[in-house]
């Protein structure tokens, strides 16, 4: 070996002692509680509105040598008020774990990828989001997400929920702009039920468990329009069908959505109970259901009920429909 080589060697050497030895007290000396207390404030002051969610870490502390990990993470939400105004239990959302890494070979190149992943209701959750010339990229797969321990999912209808998630969402995102996202979403809900038979619907009747069998999603985004080619459910006791568009803002909570919805209670479930036989009619008899305008409005001929989504996604407008119409950009027969 020559000299030369040996002395380029040496110094080569001291270089990578160098950042093996500040790679390794960065690790030992990271303020992993400071960068919770961050976070956690952070998110808290962004919640406004009437329900403001609380977040709370629990441990922090390193995922190998280039990540994160979170345990014990809780949204909390208030609970809704009683007759008498005052607040129920709040609603507790939990993640058992969570982890963030950031691709050390990529930043050589001069790219930025985070791969992460998450324990929670009962599954997994797993993705990455990529940072190059092209834009952002995301992917997230979702594995046997339990619904009935997220109640969020729950508030969306009004009750408990139960089935299991699964699916994938796969978005590029140019400029790093939602609005400009193409892509494809692909979502699952096998063995889904709504209710329970004690929760209370608009806090005035408890409904008997209804049976929707599985619930899919398919949409595909091009330059942020979002085509909604597929959400329906041919369940025991629940048949809904419905399509639309969503044109993607850059803040979600101000995209616009145009959704067309029928959904149709099968006979099995309107002869459950008393109950429904009461709330749906039975004998030639009207139901209570028919009895309320809007309802007996979007009532169709086939005993379906047909409604449209529309406006922005934070305050969107239910009108009956009882004519099913065409989604907005799609051809006319």
């Amino acid at each position: 070996m020559s000299p030369r080589l040996r002395q380029i060697l040496k110094w080569a050497g001291y270089v990578a002692f160098y950042f093996f030895s500040l790679l390794i007290f960065a690790y030992l000396t990271f303020p992993y509680n400071r960068v919770a207390d961050r976070i956690v404030s952070e998110f808290n002051a962004r919640q406004t509105g009437p329900k403001p969610m609380r977040l709370k870490l629990g441990d922090m502390s390193s995922y190998w040598l280039n990540g994160v990990e979170a345990e014990q993470i809780t949204l909390t939400t208030p609970g809704d008020l009683d007759e008498q105004g005052r607040p129920g239990k709040p609603k507790v959302m939990t993640i058992d774990a969570a982890h963030a890494s950031v691709s050390l070979l990529r930043l050589v190149f001069g790219t930025l990828k985070i791969s992460f992943g998450a324990d929670a209701f009962g599954g997994e959750v797993s993705g990455s989001t990529l940072t190059a010339d092209e834009g952002r990229e995301l992917e997230v797969e979702l594995e046997d997400l339990d619904l009935g321990q997220a109640p969020l999912f729950g508030d969306i209808v009004g009750l408990p929920l139960a089935g299991k998630l699964n699916g994938t969402i796969e978005l590029l995102m140019p400029e790093e702009k939602l609005s400009k996202a193409d892509g494809k979403i692909s979502l699952k809900v096998t063995d889904l039920a709504a209710g329970d038979g004690k929760a209370k619907i608009r806090d005035t009747i408890a409904l008997p468990r209804l049976d929707a069998g599985e619930l899919a999603l398919e949409a595909e985004a091009k330059a942020g329009n979002l085509k909604i080619t597929n959400f329906s459910a041919n369940g025991p006791d629940l048949k809904l069908d419905s399509d639309g568009t969503l044109r993607l803002r850059d803040t979600f909570d101000s995209s616009l959505l145009n959704l067309n919805v029928s959904f149709k209670f099968q006979e099995r479930y309107t002869n459950k109970s008393d109950i429904t036989k009461s709330l749906f009619g039975s004998g030639g008899m009207p139901g209570l259901f028919d009895l309320d305008p809007k309802m007996k409005h979007a009532k169709r001929a086939d005993g379906s009920y047909g409604w449209r989504a529309s406006g922005i996604v934070s305050h969107l407008n239910f009108t009956p429909s009882p004519v099913s119409s065409p989604t907005p950009g799609s051809a006319k027969p």
